[in-house]
């Protein structure tokens, strides 16, 4: 390590008070033009934070600073606690939702359609505006009974006509 080196690790140390210049150091010192002037900028630096701490008031600061802390402490647990009363009241909602009676005025089914064959009943969601004829229609297209619709295997897309087609479609947008 060059003498310019340990000179500099050193230098801090002798601005703090805790150690002396050694007569080799002090040879140096006096003698490199680079470790004079980074000698001088430790020592202004030392004389500038001696003035700052004097007119620092730490109590002061200290206190600002936990206040601040305990401020934040504070902002967090709320956004958390506000955070569960939300999706508390959105289970509460969606079970308020799902529970309740879905009949419109006059007594008629309001958004669920019950749709009954032989013996299986289905409740199909929005058939509400539906006429006769076109529940009948949609019955008609649930004729296939659950046993003979497991089996086999699935039509091509080239076998399907267009009806079919956009019920596919519909099934997989969701």
């Amino acid at each position: 390590m060059s003498p310019c080196a340990l000179l500099s690790d050193r230098m801090v140390l002798v601005a703090d008070g805790t150690a002396d210049w050694s007569a080799a150091e002090a040879e140096h010192l006096a003698s490199c033009p680079d470790c004079r002037e980074e000698w001088r900028l430790i020592q202004g630096a030392r004389r500038l934070g001696t003035e700052a701490a004097r007119r620092t008031d730490a109590g002061r600061v200290s206190r600002l600073v936990l206040a601040t802390l305990a401020g934040e402490r504070r902002r967090r647990r709320w956004v958390r606690v506000g955070g569960l009363v939300g999706i508390a009241a959105a289970a509460a909602l969606a079970i308020m939702v799902s529970t309740a009676d879905r009949r419109g005025s006059g007594g008629e089914a309001g958004s669920i359609a019950v749709v009954g064959a032989e013996g299986l009943q289905l409740r199909l969601a929005e058939l509400e505006s539906l006429n006769e004829a076109e529940l009948e229609a949609i019955l008609d297209g649930l004729d296939v009974p659950l046993s003979e619709g497991a089996g086999g295997a699935p039509p091509a897309l080239g076998d399907l006509d267009d009806t079919q087609l956009e019920r596919v479609l519909r099934s997989l947008e969701g």
